[in-house]
């Protein structure tokens, strides 16, 4: 098993990271500078990569090592997976010496005796990486090595440069490595990476851009502790944040902001209804806030700019709306890149450093007493049932007259049904799945409701700000404004009939 924590680093900053003071400890024992070529094999039709594996073949020197490594699990940069060595003579794979150490009834196992895989393998890239490794124990007796990459990716369609710093724990706990490179972070600025040195060459070869990635059910055992519960949750929430990220730093793609907005919202949702047992540090939900704000902006503009416009703007040609549109464009690719420096910031790679190792070594045991530890040990399922069923009395509440509230008080409503939304979801498993199912849909028909009416209230806070600063958009930005309000309007019905089907419902149990 591989456990890995991947960093990325600017070129220009790798001889400012060998003085850091923790590799400067370690230069006396440090490995003197290989350089490792390693071509990459798989199909054709890339079966390994189908098979989320990666088969290589490592030159260092005389001597040849096949390496198959499976896509195992990554949580926030920590690679956790099967890695499978074995020396060769040959430059290419001999996947009969895999055999022993790979089951025949597995998926990996089936492919590499294919004899019809093994004659089609054939190079698809190859990576050159200069590497110094720094053996390193911690005060704690985990032992690690800090690799130094320097090199490139190569295949037939590109090339691209790597500068990164790989974490890989030899012995002892996995939080050595997210405090190892939280220390790496104060000498210079670092990136987690989530992308392995074989995700990259695939990329190479793969066209199209990363696509943004919705939430994933959550499965709890309904056996869980609240405390297992949560970390379950947690991660959950930060795995579809962090494999939204690549496509928010790419500046190109409106909805890889969306969905890690909505990984945030769940995550500090899932704060928010564990607190009164598991306390968040508020450094944590400061620097939280602090990101989703980073991305709201954009989020907001993209809104008003795509949909909202084209629903204001019926047969897709009125010429007022044209310069408003423009306006808007512009603001949402500014607010977008904005967003992306901001995801690619140390004070970002800070934040999900500390994140992981709060959650690694469950940060929020310090300081609990025996009862509190005995709260957060018991079943999880009357905890959610409980949590379920005050969300929904909070949301019956706030949402009285609910078509008739003003903006503020309808706003409450909403988060109340967003907060009762996401609770239903993380605990969905616990409960019949009928029943879940049915209060979901009423919900979600509700909260549809709720959401483009946020998004008229916002758009006219921007539409009123752009008028001012774009003095062209003004007529066009006065007839979106009632377009939206007139619209609100006409919606009173269906929202009172919605509200009314959801009120009749109970929380599942």
């Amino acid at each position: 098993m591989e456990r890995e924590l991947k960093l990325r680093v600017a070129k220009e900053d790798l001889d400012a990271l060998r003085r850091a003071p923790l590799l400067a400890t370690a230069n006396s024992a440090a490995k003197a500078p290989q350089l490792l070529t390693s071509t990459y094999f798989d199909t054709p039709g890339l079966a390994f990569r189908e098979n989320e594996a990666s088969l290589r073949v490592r030159t260092v020197g005389n001597d040849r090592v096949q390496t198959l490594k499976l896509e195992g699990a990554v949580h926030a940069g920590l690679f956790d997976r099967d890695e499978f060595e074995v020396p060769i003579e040959s430059d290419v794979p001999d996947l009969t010496r895999l055999y022993d150490q790979i089951p025949e009834d597995t998926g990996c196992g089936k492919l590499i005796r294919d004899e019809t895989i093994a004659a089609q393998l054939e190079p698809v890239f190859v990576t050159r990486i200069n590497r110094s490794v720094f053996p390193l124990r911690t005060p704690s007796g985990d032992e690690l090595e800090i690799a130094l990459d320097e090199g490139t990716v190569d295949a037939k369609t590109g090339s691209v440069s790597i500068a990164a710093v790989e974490l890989e724990l030899k012995q002892g706990e996995p939080e050595s490595l997210y405090n190892v490179a939280l220390e790496l972070l104060e000498a210079v600025p670092l990136r987690i990476d989530h992308l392995s040195k074989a995700d990259l060459g695939y990329a190479l070869l793969e066209t199209g851009q990363s696509k943004a990635v919705k939430a994933q059910p959550v499965q709890l055992d309904k056996r869980a502790s609240v405390e297992d519960a949560f970390s379950t949750i947690a991660r959950k929430c930060l795995d579809q944040v962090h494999a939204n990220e690549r496509g928010v730093v790419s500046g190109h793609d409106p909805s890889s902001v969306h969905q890690m907005r909505v990984g945030l919202r769940r995550l500090r949702s899932a704060f928010d209804l564990f607190a009164r047992l598991i306390p968040a540090s508020s450094r944590l939900d400061e620097e939280l806030r602090w990101i989703a704000s980073e991305l709201g902006a954009a989020r907001d503009w993209e809104v008003l700019a795509g949909s909202t416009l084209d629903h204001a703007d019926i047969n897709g040609n009125a010429p007022e709306i044209l310069p408003v549109r423009q306006a808007c464009e512009k603001h949402a690719v500014d607010n977008r890149q904005r967003a992306a420096a901001a995801v690619e910031s140390v004070r970002y790679t800070r934040l999900a450093l500390q994140l992981a190792l709060w959650l690694n070594r469950k940060g929020w045991r310090d300081g609990m007493s025996d009862e509190q530890r005995e709260a957060i040990g018991a079943p999880v399922k009357q905890f959610a049932a409980d949590v379920l069923r005050r969300r929904h009395r909070k949301l019956i509440k706030r949402g009285k007259g609910l078509a008739d509230l003003d903006d503020h008080l309808r706003h409450r409503a909403r988060i109340a049904a967003k907060k009762v939304r996401y609770a239903t979801e993380f605990f969905a498993s616990l409960f019949p799945r009928r029943a879940v199912s049915h209060y979901v849909d009423a919900l979600s028909a509700l909260q549809d409701d709720l959401g483009w009416r946020n998004d008229a209230v916002v758009a006219d806070q921007l539409l009123t700000g752009l008028s001012r600063t774009s003095p062209e958009s003004v007529s066009g930005g006065a007839f979106v404004r009632g377009f939206l309000a007139s619209r609100v309007a006409s919606d009173h019905r269906t929202l009172t009939k919605l509200w009314k089907r959801f009120r009749r419902l109970s929380p599942p149990r």
